[in-house]
Parts: C-alpha cells; sequence; structure tokens
C-alpha cells in the first residue's frame, strides 16, 4: 500500500517534467521561427511574418480536433502507453524540422505535431485518475506550473541556442530531450488498473455533459481569453505610456514575463486551495479578482503600473485551470469515461488559445486599446457569474 500510495508522486513529477519538456518544445522556436523560415525561402518582410503564424497556429487547431480523440482512447487503452505515442510524435516531427527545407514541410510538420502530440494533456488525465481525491488540485496545479515554466523556458533556451549554437541545432537539441523524457515515461510511469469499459463497451453512449460540465468547459475557453487577449497588441499598448529608460520591446517582454511568473506562484497555492474549500468557489472567486485587475489596466499611464497590475492578474488567475480541471474530475460522474470529458478541456484550451489573441487585436483595431481591456474584464466577470449560478444552482462538486 505505500509504494501504491508513493505511485502517483512518482507518476506526477516524470509526467510534470515530461510537460515542461513538451512545451520547452512547442515554443522553442518562437524567438527565431521568422528568421529561420526567411532561410527556407525567399519571402518579404510581410509574407514572412504571415508564415510565422500561420506555422506557428496550425498545432493547435490540430491539437484542439484530436483531443478528444486521445482522451476517449485513454479511457479504453491506458493513460501510459498515450502518453508514450505523443512523447515519440513529438520526437519525430521536431527532429524533422531541423531538417526541412521548405515552409510547407514546416506548416505540415505543426500540423503533425497537434495530431501527434498530446502529452500535456494526457498527463492531465493521468493524474485526475491516479491522485488521491483530496490531492487532485494540488496534483494539477503542479502539472500547470510545469506547463508555465515551459512557457517561460522555451523561448529563452531557443533564443540561447540559436544564437550559440544555430536554429538547427535547437531542434535536434529539443529532440534529445524528449527522447528522454520518452524512456522515463516508458519505464518510471505506473499506471494503476482501474475498472473500464471493454473496447465493445467503450462504444456505448458515455454519460451526457450537464450545465456544470459545460460551464467549466466554457470558462476553461475564457480563461485562456482572459490571459491572452492582450499578448498580440502588448507592443502597442507598451508604445502609448510611459516606459523610460526601457526600450519598447524590453518592456512589453518584461510585462508579458510578469503575467507568467505571476501565474507560476499562483498555480500551486489555488490547486491547494481548491482541495479545502471547494475547486469551483475558489475560480469563481480569482475569475471575479482577475477582472478587476483587468479593468483598470485601460487607464495606466506608465508602464511600471501595468507591469504590476499584470503580474497580480497573473496570480488571480494562473491558477484557476487546475481548478477548473479539479471541478470537471469531480463533477463527470462516468469515472471510465474521464479522459473523454478531459480531452474536451483541452480542445476548449486550445480554442481559447486561438479566439483570445484575435478577439483582442480585432476588438482594438476596430475600436482602441481600450477597448479590448474593457472587452477582456467583461469576460472573466462572465465566467465567475457562470460558475457561480451553476454552484448555486447544482451544488460545489466534492471528493467521492
Amino acid at each position: 500500500m505505500p509504494r501504491q500510495a508513493a505511485a502517483w508522486k512518482v507518476n506526477l513529477w516524470v509526467t510534470g517534467s515530461g510537460s515542461f519538456i513538451n512545451i520547452v518544445a512547442m515554443t522553442i522556436m518562437l524567438p527565431f521561427l521568422p528568421h529561420y523560415l526567411g532561410n527556407l525561402g525567399d519571402y518579404s518582410e510581410g509574407e514572412t511574418w504571415v508564415w510565422s503564424s500561420l506555422v506557428y497556429a496550425s498545432t493547435f487547431l490540430t491539437a484542439a480536433l484530436f483531443a478528444p480523440l486521445w482522451g476517449r482512447l485513454s479511457d479504453i487503452y491506458g493513460c501510459k502507453i498515450n502518453l508514450v505515442r505523443a512523447s515519440v510524435g513529438m520526437l519525430v516531427c521536431m527532429t524533422l524540422m531541423g531538417l526541412a527545407t521548405s515552409v510547407w514541410q514546416m506548416v505540415i510538420l505543426r500540423l503533425l505535431t497537434g495530431v501527434a502530440g498530446g502529452y500535456t494533456s494526457g498527463a492531465t488525465i493521468l493524474m485526475a485518475k491516479e491522485a488521491p481525491e483530496s490531492r487532485a488540485g494540488h496534483a494539477q496545479g503542479v502539472l500547470f506550473a510545469c506547463i508555465l515554466a515551459g512557457s517561460l523556458a522555451g523561448p529563452l533556451l531557443g533564443g540561447f541556442i540559436s544564437a550559440r549554437l544555430g536554429m538547427r541545432e535547437a531542434f535536434f537539441i529539443t529532440g534529445s530531450m524528449i527522447l528522454l523524457n520518452v524512456i522515463a515515461t516508458l519505464f518510471l510511469v505506473k499506471e494503476q488498473p482501474t475498472p473500464q469499459r471493454s473496447r465493445k463497451e467503450g462504444k456505448a453512449p458515455a454519460a451526457p455533459f450537464d450545465f456544470r460540465i459545460w460551464a467549466l468547459l466554457i470558462a476553461t475557453l475564457g480563461l485562456l481569453v482572459a490571459n491572452l487577449s492582450i499578448e498580440p497588441i502588448i507592443a502597442s499598448v507598451v508604445e502609448g505610456v510611459y516606459h523610460a529608460p526601457l526600450e519598447t520591446t524590453l518592456a512589453a517582454g518584461i510585462v508579458l514575463s510578469a503575467t507568467a511568473l505571476g501565474s507560476l506562484f499562483s498555480a500551486l497555492t489555488l490547486g491547494r486551495l481548491a482541495d479545502r474549500y471547494g475547486a469551483m468557489r475558489v475560480a469563481a472567486y480569482s475569475f471575479s479578482l482577475g477582472a478587476l485587475l483587468i479593468l483598470p489596466q485601460a487607464f495606466v499611464t506608465d508602464v511600471y503600473t501595468l507591469t504590476g497590475l499584470r503580474f497580480a492578474m497573473g496570480l488571480a488567475l494562473g491558477g484557476v485551470l487546475p481548478c477548473l480541471k479539479s471541478a470537471l474530475k469531480h463533477a463527470y460522474p462516468d469515472a471510465g469515461s474521464l479522459g473523454r470529458v478531459m480531452g474536451v478541456s483541452t480542445s476548449f484550451q486550445y480554442i481559447g488559445q486561438v479566439v483570445g489573441p484575435l478577439m483582442g487585436g480585432v476588438v482594438a483595431a476596430s475600436w482602441g486599446i481600450h477597448y479590448a481591456f474593457y472587452a477582456t474584464a467583461a469576460a472573466a466577470a462572465l465566467c465567475a457569474l457562470l460558475i457561480t449560478i451553476s454552484r448555486r444552482h447544482l451544488g460545489e462538486p466534492v471528493p467521492a
């Protein structure tokens, strides 16, 4: 029994480090992607930026489409084999990106990365099944913190490796890291046998999603919108406020990093609070506080105040995703199809990663930058309202 009790902790740290590596792989190309694509063909500066956006966004499109499938297959065949499959798929795609000779090859490989990937969503499903009910929020918080750390480390490693060794070498080094992840997952992850449907039974209809499930899924999308809507226009926001003696690009980077840093601190803390006070209650309060912190960002006159507000916003919203994942686990009645609902949740995350930046850019272009903050605050407030209504009518899901 003690050995089984410790197994979920080993799983958590293996899948946490694996999630970190996979997010590094997804983001390591950001600092040099336009330059890398520029070396693959004769393109104007504008064409290069368009291709860069297409190459980067293509992964999220296919990932959103395939996440429910991988979640469903995890219910039938187990999570470990899905994690190994995702790691091997990422290893192959990243290595081939280092050998690409055209932009179209990069687009196709990024699309395939979204199809073959899914390690982080698989890790989420595994820990939702393996972690004790009383530690579900904590486990999801650790995973999300590892994901956030990967999103911070990826661009930094990409810039350093490409400058010191070369852009293609960055892909090969990342591939080596993923290979270590494959080995660790294969030999260290221990999945406890759980009562699951057989393949024949797996074709039977799963439990339907009730209002509470849909509220949590929509809130997941709304969370990504609240976090990412300002990122495409952050340089313009910083340019319009006092930021001396910092350059605009440096100041914009600091603002973004402050948000990510606050989110990193929050991911571990809110997960534990969710275990103690209820995941939906913590999420509702966090969304409300996030809305209150987003609104004054429309009126700041210097980058230092903006940085402080973005850091505080990261603290408020950064741990909400683990809360939503924990609430989904406790709210969904069909334990044998938990991978299904977690896969759909991941799809809503990816959709939010597309909708958020798009909304911020369109609103700012149509009505002005201030309105982008108003719209983002309204999105966070609506999520808080939706979760609150769900809690009052259906109650707070509690561990079984």
